[in-house]
């Protein structure tokens, strides 16, 4: 895995970023098959934060909007499948995101 940052608080390591392959045409429940993980290894986890970004890529405009994030400290993460609710640019869960969120595994 990549660490999140060594062992001196002086010299922090970039994050690490994973990014998933855009799924075409599957728009309200895209499904990646898990064919795609996020390895990572964290040298701190009572500071550790891993921020989740989905954003729809538009093939027209060739860019990405933002549909939601959500972000949790990595010592909150426990084994198995976990729903993580997804909040709007203004940090909220109303209107189109109340219900938005991402299946995932965690191992």
């Amino acid at each position: 895995g990549l660490p999140l940052c060594d062992a001196s608080p002086a010299t922090p390591l970039p994050p690490p970023v994973f990014k998933t392959h855009v799924v075409e045409g599957n728009g309200l429940n895209p499904v990646w098959d898990g064919q795609e993980a996020a390895n990572f290894s964290c040298l701190n986890p009572d500071v550790g934060i891993l921020l989740f970004a989905v954003y729809d890529h538009c093939n027209i405009t060739k860019t990405d909007l933002f549909i939601g994030t959500s972000a949790m400290p990595v010592s909150c993460l426990r084994e198995g499948y976990r729903c993580v609710s997804l909040f709007d640019s203004n940090n909220t869960r109303s209107g189109a995101m109340k219900y938005a969120s991402l299946f995932i595994k965690v191992k």
